[in-house]
């Protein structure tokens, strides 16, 4: 096995179980952005956003959204 297939393997294990972190970070974003204060006038750069929670929450805002994220899978 190579390591790429081995960090693909780790990676597949870390994120079998994304339900459950989904479902907090669900309820959190909303609650950040709006701490945050985001709104029209924001241009809101998402680094690592996985499934994009966060940067779909800061659009319903208003803000100009991007957001990036890298898998190996």
């Amino acid at each position: 096995m190579t390591s790429l297939d081995q960090r693909e393997q780790k990676a597949k294990s870390v994120w079998s179980d994304f339900a459950s972190l989904e479902n907090f970070s669900e309820t959190a974003a909303p609650r950040l952005v709006k701490f945050a204060d985001t709104n029209a006038n924001n241009i809101v750069l998402d680094v690592a956003c996985g499934t994009g929670v966060i940067a779909l929450a800061a659009a319903r805002c208003g803000a100009s959204v991007t957001g990036a994220d890298l898998s190996p899978l």
